[in-house]
């Protein structure tokens, strides 16, 4: 009986052993506290990304308002942060600077606090915010610094750019946007036709619609750079782009997919077509100048911020043709008009100049120009005077003229939703001077380079020859004669307004004209008249044969009849030329090249109040 019941305990023990069923209260008792640990950790961690995630969206938020106003950017962002739940406290730096568009620069990296990598015009339009505040704790608090939570960190780079675009063009394409009588005339289609012409070295026939619906037609910029990238195969930024020359072709195409009307499209498809094989580049350095989207990629005009700006048809195709050889001569054309003349007009360009013709930027960042030119005026025209003298009259007229400038000085952009409609753009407007020489100079004023030239450069030239007397007395008149300067404006600077929302501004894209167009003929013949009285004429008179009699007397008188009746006598027949062909010659000449003398038209092709971006 004992024994069975040993066998039975020890039974009962082995089966004690085996049993597990008691195992998890023991562990539960061991783990507590690392599961507790662990679930705090989780819980902190969670937290800080959440934190870290909800600061880093406000900072952002604070940044964006900022850089709505740089200058108050402190003030902003701390008003941002309350207003959103947040103690101003956390706002820890507050940077302004510029806003960098470098597509080789990070994105994190455009922002330049120094203003040295782009000073662009000296204005900040950036801001960075750094922020930080104490991470929320639970379980990791109690350890104080030894906590492995970090606090909350966020930083935060935004800016805003406004800007508008600008150009200077001829007076004719104001008539034409607000026309009241046509003022593409059919002398006016001719000097185009024959201008591009002549330019291109092939014949150019446009049809007065065409001209006029070029003149009032716009082409979208941002599409145009890109669809003449796209035909190109070009990859790059848009400051590479207009860096480099381009067929002249492909320009016309590539602006009439961009055209705003089918009737501008048109124009621009026919000259296209008349242009046919020819390989004709035009180089465009020089003649856009892009803003912030010099360091962008080819492509992305309607990308944030967007190239959204027009510039005039006729002027895109003229200004690209210009950027060519402009060596011009009329006298063919002036020959036709006036019997028994031979006036030779000669036009130079200086190209573009120290700005270029189409601007897009900022304030103070977005500046255009016409032009310098320099016109070379040579008449040739016989004189009879009945009864008197016969007079061969020679001269050389030489017409400087400055480029009119032009500079976007302020973007006020409102904060109405209708800023398309409020928006106003300031713009400084300088017109340009014209001063008139007869003379001959040292150096030839038309070469392409053109050299500097002022009145100190002016020396006399043979101006005509008279014959006295059947011949028995001739004289050689030298003489010179300055007109410096002739100006269009009377202001050297004058202030445009362009949108609705100032009082007396007119509405974008209506252009505005400074100062007074000069009328060649009536300058021309100011500085012929200015002859009469000139300190430097000088008068040779000349004797047939032997003088047996009186060749004192015959000296005097002829010299009193040369300087009192015959050259006096002579202004009148010039002065008609100058005014009833040259001028109106010259005049559409001009206009045809995009340029006034002695006054500016200027009109803005779009603008564009920034959104705020992060950048």
């Amino acid at each position: 009986m004992a024994r069975f019941r040993n066998r039975l305990k020890l039974r009962s023990l082995r089966q004690l052993g085996g049993d597990e069923s008691g195992v998890i209260a023991p562990m539960v008792a061991m783990l507590g506290v690392s599961l507790i640990g662990a679930a705090g950790l989780a819980l902190d961690v969670g937290l800080y990304y959440q934190g870290n995630r909800d600061l880093r969206a406000a900072t952002e938020a604070a940044a964006l308002a900022a850089a709505m106003d740089p200058y108050n950017a402190k003030t902003r962002a701390e008003d941002y942060l309350k207003r959103n739940g947040y103690d101003a406290a956390v706002l820890k730096t507050v940077e302004t600077g510029r806003y960098c568009a470098d597509i080789n620069t990070a994105a994190g990296q455009r922002f330049d606090p120094t203003m040295a990598r782009c000073p662009g015009n000296g204005l900040r339009n950036a801001v960075r915010l750094t922020t930080d505040k104490p991470s929320r704790r639970f379980l990791t608090g109690i350890l104080g610094d030894a906590s492995p939570i970090p606090d909350l960190g966020a930083t935060a780079s935004a800016a805003r750019i406004d800007e508008a675009g600008v150009s200077v063009t001829s007076d004719v394409l104001t008539k034409v946007v607000s026309p009241v009588l046509d003022p593409v005339t059919e002398p006016l289609v001719s000097v185009v036709n024959n201008l591009l012409g002549s330019l291109l070295g092939i014949p150019i026939a446009l049809g007065r619609n065409d001209v006029r619906n070029l003149m009032k037609g716009n082409v979208d910029a941002g599409d145009f750079f890109d669809n003449l990238a796209a035909k190109e195969g070009f990859e790059g930024t848009y400051g590479e782009l207009v860096n480099q020359s381009h067929k002249l072709k492909d320009v016309a195409e590539a602006a009439a997919d961009a055209a705003e009307t089918p009737e501008t499209a048109a124009a621009l498809r026919e000259f296209a077509r008349q242009l046919g094989g020819s390989g004709y580049s035009v180089p465009f350095k020089g003649l856009y100048s892009l803003g912030v989207w010099q360091n962008m990629p080819v492509g992305e005009a309607d990308e944030k911020p967007g190239l959204r700006a027009g510039m005039n048809a006729y002027s895109l195709v003229t200004y690209a043709v210009q950027s060519g050889p402009t060596a011009i001569d009329l006298s063919k054309a002036v020959g036709l008009l006036v019997k028994d003349s031979a006036v030779k007009i000669g036009l130079v360009s200086s190209g573009m100049g120290d700005r270029p013709r189409f601007a897009f930027g900022p304030a103070g960042e977005a500046k255009v120009g016409t032009s310098a030119l320099r016109i070379g005026i040579l008449i040739d025209l016989p004189v009879n005077l009945i009864g008197l003298a016969s007079v061969n009259v020679h001269l050389p007229v030489i017409v400087d003229v400055g480029a009119a400038q032009a500079e976007v000085s302020a973007i006020n952009c409102t904060g109405s939703t209708e800023q398309a409609r409020d928006t106003t753009v300031a713009v400084r407007v300088r017109s340009g001077t014209v001063n008139a020489y007869i003379g001959d100079t040292a150096f030839d004023p038309m070469e392409k380079s053109l050299p500097v030239m002022g009145a100190s450069d002016i020396r006399q030239a043979k101006i005509a020859s008279v014959n006295l007397l059947g011949g028995v007395i001739s004289a050689d008149v030298k003489g010179k004669a300055v007109v410096q300067p002739v100006t269009g404006t009377g202001a050297s600077d004058e202030a445009l307004t362009f949108g609705t929302g100032a009082e007396g501004a007119t509405t974008p894209s209506t252009p505005q004209t400074i100062g007074h167009s000069v009328q060649i003929g009536k300058t021309l013949s100011s500085v012929t008249t200015s002859l009469l009285g000139s300190d430097g004429l000088d008068v040779e008179v000349k004797l047939l044969g032997t003088c047996l009699i009186a060749c004192d007397l015959l000296k005097a008188s002829g010299l009193a009849t040369v300087t009192g009746k015959v050259l006096p006598a002579v202004v009148k027949p010039v002065t008609d030329l100058l005014g009833n062909t040259v001028d109106p010659l010259l005049t559409d000449l001009l206009a045809a090249l995009g340029v006034q003398v002695g006054s500016a038209t200027v009109l803005t092709t779009g603008a564009r109040c920034g959104v705020p971006v992060l950048i």
